[in-house]
């Protein structure tokens, strides 16, 4: 996306790396609002809905007939410029998968005080063996890294895990699911959207009224988010940017 944009930031030296020299380079965390009359006058942008596909630079043509303009989407739009742009409704999947790669188990057994994270854990029947990455007490699961890439070396849903502590003692839970860790529960919501806590160790009576969250479904619903901006009208679109430029101009 070939622009004059960055021009208007200061250049700074910057090091990329504690042993290497500082380098000229454009202060990207330079920013100013434009006026505030601006952002509240409606007249001045529409509502829009990213559709699959579409780039910051395809759209900025779309709208404007150049592709200059991009950046103003993420100049209007916050949530934009905290979490990146749309990603095309067909990539979430693989998103998921690279963002939650692992296995995730959900037991009733008190994990609390003892699986550790780092801890080597074989499944009973399966064979299965993986290294805790992450534990969650209060919704009675492991995350678990069974060194696959990606991780389908699976655990029975319903096998005990075992590993033997420093004493010596076999220390085992009984697990009553498994899954890949981007389809697992992040948390359950009432019918308001509300977080709830579940009753701890019955992690397999969930309530009827409450909806199971998964890491995906998260995913989706901040993707869905993104893809509904404002853009500011092509009829107003060079005065913006203008005065945008200028403000900048004058921080250098």
């Amino acid at each position: 996306m070939p622009t004059s944009y960055f021009k208007n930031f200061a250049t700074i030296g910057y090091r990329f790396g504690d042993n290497e020299l500082p380098v000229a380079f454009k202060q990207l965390s330079q920013y100013v609002s434009v006026l505030e009359e601006t952002f509240n006058n409606a007249t001045l942008f529409n509502k829009y809905t990213v559709i699959a596909g579409e780039r910051p630079d395809t759209l900025s043509f779309k709208l404007y007939g150049t592709t200059d303009h991009y950046w103003t989407f993420f100049l209007m739009n916050e949530h934009l410029r905290e979490s990146g742009w749309a990603i095309p409704s067909y990539d979430l999947l693989d998103e998921a998968k690279s963002r939650y790669p692992y296995r995730t188990v959900t037991t009733n057994t008190d994990v609390s005080a003892n699986f550790p994270v780092g801890q080597v854990v074989t499944g009973a029947s399966s064979g299965t063996t993986g290294t805790i990455i992450r534990k969650i007490p209060d919704l009675g699961q492991l995350v678990i890294d069974t060194g696959a890439e990606p991780n389908t070396d699976k655990f029975s849903s319903t096998e005990n895990i075992t590993y033997q502590d420093t004493d010596g003692n076999i220390q085992s839970a009984v697990l009553i699911a498994e899954s890949e860790q981007y389809n697992s529960v992040h948390h359950y919501e009432d019918a308001d959207g509300v977080y709830q806590d579940l009753t701890l160790f019955d992690f397999g009576t969930v309530g009827a009224s409450l909806t199971p969250v998964t890491y995906r479904d998260r995913i989706e619903s901040r993707n869905d988010e993104l893809k509904e901006i404002v853009v500011i009208k092509p009829s107003a679109i060079d005065g913006v940017s203008l005065q945008f430029k200028e403000l900048m101009k004058q921080r250098l």
